[in-house]
């Protein structure tokens, strides 16, 4: 930095508040005649103002709205601005060296080729440190004004200028949007901010700056801009067919039978549907119209237990005599509950499935002889006793009425028959109560 001193004896004068004094004597002298004009103050002054950078005679004499300063100008060039004195420029190349540092992220100087000449100026023309600091940075070639944008305090890219950054906003609006869209909201933190920017860094276009706007961040789950959409949205939709329950006392207790088939009906609903980079966060329906009522689907449910439940499923298994019913009676000379039905006829006499049922037990099985056990479902079961062969195997599925065994006398029995039980919950019923 150079300072280039007058050449008039700036020694006379002690302060700008002296050299406006004999400024004002001077404005005084040139508005006498000619021929009444001083001259001692003449020569001394004349130098002066020659001496100020870019300021002649005529404008120093208009000089009531005007300053003695420096003006700080490069190589030559035309003031760049006009401070009070060394120390505003110091402390602006300071502010400058440390902005463009961290701009950089390096250390930088600023070059020292500005000069500074004493001169008069307009006072509104003198510059703080401030705005000198910003005059100074138009300086730099390392670095240049840009339009920031960003989101929650991180800039999210930079454009030349203003309106390209608000294009990008709207064109990230509109690609959140549809014809269904009502209103759209940027949330968070944005800001528009003209800074410096280091002179190789990229600036976007519109276009670019909203394709960036919409991608997943490095360390973000979504975009880093959030939009947040609401939409009104009309759609049809079925309504589910309701179902109506009917008791059957003839039905097995629980058993469910469908005795009409139901049909969807059909409704025009209306949401209000808020998404926030298009994925759906709420919904609210505000109007709904059934276009089709649905038809009801009516199914029976079953009430009936133990014997009721049990008549008019299951047939007599064989034929032959009765020779002991269900309930106590005495045998081998003691009393007992006989749990079943016993029916005599000669051995090899064909035992049938009472029902359909699946087979859980095919064996002997102590004072029952060789036992055939049938599973009917809705917790029924059957037991065939005392067989002298069993035709069906454990696992295996037989129809109502098919073989699946022969009569004998096995296990604990007085001769040839079939102790038949039929049980509900395991809990035996009077097979006589149960069959036709």
């Amino acid at each position: 930095m150079h300072f280039h001193r007058p050449t008039y004896p700036m020694e006379d004068l002690t302060g700008p508040e002296e050299f406006f004094c004999q400024l004002a004597d001077l404005e005084e002298e040139y508005r006498r005649p000619p021929h009444r004009r001083a001259r001692r103050k003449k020569p001394l002054l004349a130098a002066a103002l020659a001496g100020l950078t870019g300021i002649s005679v005529l404008g120093a004499v208009a000089a009531s709205s005007c300053t003695l300063c420096y003006a700080v100008s490069s190589q030559g060039e035309p003031p760049l601005a006009y401070v009070q004195g060394e120390r505003t420029y110091t402390q602006a190349v300071s502010q400058v060296e440390e902005q463009v540092s961290q701009i950089l992220h390096t250390e930088y100087d600023y070059p020292e080729q500005t000069q500074m000449e004493l001169a008069i100026a307009p006072k509104e023309s003198v510059q703080s440190p401030e705005e000198l600091t910003a005059s100074l940075m138009e300086t730099v070639p390392q670095v240049r004004e840009a339009w920031v944008l960003t989101v929650d305090g991180v800039a999210a890219g930079a454009c030349a200028a203003r309106e390209e950054v608000e294009a990008a906003l709207d064109l990230v609006k509109e690609g959140y949007s549809n014809e269904s869209t009502t209103s759209v909201t940027l949330l968070g933190d944005i800001q528009i901010n003209l800074d410096y920017l280091p002179a190789e860094e990229e600036l976007y276009d519109a276009e670019t700056l909203a394709g960036a706007l919409m991608l997943p961040g490095e360390e973000e789950e979504g975009p880093l801009l959030t939009v947040e959409t609401v939409e009104e949205v009309t759609c049809t939709q079925p309504i589910p067919a309701p179902t109506q329950e009917q008791n059957d006392p003839t039905g097995i207790l629980h058993e469910r039978k469908t005795l009409q088939e139901g049909v969807d009906g059909l409704e025009e609903r209306t949401d209000r549907v808020t998404r926030r980079c298009g994925v759906e966060i709420s919904r609210e329906t505000l109007a709904t119209k059934i276009l089709t009522e649905p038809v009801p689907q009516i199914v029976s449910v079953g009430t009936a237990q133990g014997v009721d439940a049990a008549r008019g499923r299951f047939l007599w298994p064989t034929t032959g005599q009765i020779t002991s019913p269900f309930g106590y009676r005495t045998i081998f000379g003691s009393t007992s509950f006989h749990r079943g039905l016993d029916i005599a006829n000669s051995t090899g006499t064909d035992i049938l499935a009472s029902a359909r049922g699946t087979v859980t037990w095919a064996g002997p099985k102590g004072t029952y002889g060789n036992l055939l056990i049938l599973d009917h479902g809705n917790g029924f079961t059957t037991y065939y006793a005392h067989c002298s062969q069993l035709l069906a195997a454990k696992g295996e599925t037989v129809d109502q009425g098919e073989k699946i065994a022969l009569m004998g006398s096995t296990g604990r029995s007085t001769g040839p028959h079939l102790h038949f039980e039929v049980r509900w919950q395991d809990e035996p019923l009077d097979p006589q109560k149960c069959l036709p």
